[in-house]
């Protein structure tokens, strides 16, 4: 426009070319492109096949061990006592039992060593009840360390039964020389030391509960409700602080009771400590079996959910 017209004229000035700057925008964008080679990338919380993840438990053994002695004797933390509560425990316990079951419900009648038979059958029943409820929850209370660090899961159940092994040595001594001391006239045979074989068995027994447990509860929190329940079902069917003679007159009863694992466990211990024999050969099939299958069926079960429990709030 001229002057004339009054209003203001600008510079010759070439208009922008937008398809030659969007071009070269793409060449810079193109030239900082950098390939890499993924080939070697893995999927972080991945679950490995079986073979792969037995050597990846086996190399975290120092960690599991480290995790075992620090939370080990760790129940009477905070507590004027401390760790001799690791005795009194089982102490008060049984002396609980044998107020009701002996004195007020009168079921000691006809047997020679009654507080024996209770200390066994409380303290030991102890060990099963501990791994099935201290599965509860597991995943819950360790997805800080699972969220942090790419490990094998598995690792926190096989920590959190040897950590019971450890605490349970007190216990188990408790139970062995009080029954032995009810009936100190009888003496003390070798084969108490069958005890010892048992109370590896259950705590292998004890990690299949804890597998089971810990990955039924990371889905479904209401199974911890459930295993109190079941717990309280197994105290009163797994001959704790009764003899199977109760049942004479009920074989199905009877029957029920028998094939019951936690009371052949608990049987075997006391044919140990108190009838100065050890178990009949059958027995100690039952119970290795029910050990075995129990542990490798939860191992198993707990490993399939491996790369789920990340996800778990």
């Amino acid at each position: 426009m001229s002057k004339a017209d009054g209003l203001p004229s600008f510079p010759n000035s070439r208009p922008v070319d937008h398809s030659t700057r969007s071009t070269e925008a793409s060449a810079d964008s193109t030239a900082n492109v950098v390939l890499a080679d993924d080939s070697a990338l893995h999927q972080l919380h991945a679950r490995e096949n079986l073979a792969t993840y037995l050597k990846l438990l086996w190399n975290r053994r120092h960690f599991i061990s480290a995790d075992t002695k620090s939370k080990s004797f760790s129940s009477g933390n905070g507590t004027y006592l401390g760790m001799v509560w690791v005795l009194l425990e089982p102490l008060f316990q049984v002396a609980v039992y044998a107020l009701v079951f002996g004195l007020i419900l009168k079921i000691s009648r006809g047997m020679d060593n009654f507080l024996g038979f209770l200390m066994i059958g409380v303290i030991f029943f102890g060990f099963f009840t501990k791994g099935i409820t201290s599965g509860g929850n597991l995943i819950q209370r360790s997805r800080s360390l699972i969220r942090s660090f790419n490990f094998p899961k598995a690792s926190l159940a096989i920590s959190l039964v040897f950590k019971q092994a450890v605490d349970h040595i007190v216990p188990a001594f408790v139970a062995v020389i009080g029954a032995l001391a009810f009936q100190w006239e009888k003496g003390i045979s070798f084969s108490v030391l069958g005890i010892i074989p048992i109370y590896f068995l259950i705590h292998i027994f004890a990690f299949g509960c804890i597998c089971f447990a810990a990955r039924a509860s990371a889905f479904f929190p209401d199974v911890t409700k459930i295993l109190s329940l079941v717990n309280r079902a197994l105290f009163f069917t797994s001959g704790v602080f009764f003899t199977i003679e109760r049942f004479d007159t009920h074989p199905l009863l009877k029957t029920i009771v028998e094939i019951n694992p936690i009371y052949q466990f608990l049987m075997a211990a006391r044919t140990c400590v108190m009838d100065g024999v050890l178990p009949s050969l059958n027995v100690w099939i039952y119970i290795s079996t029910w050990s075995i299958a129990v542990a490798v069926v939860g191992f198993i079960y707990f490993w399939q959910a491996e790369e789920r429990y990340v996800a778990i709030r």
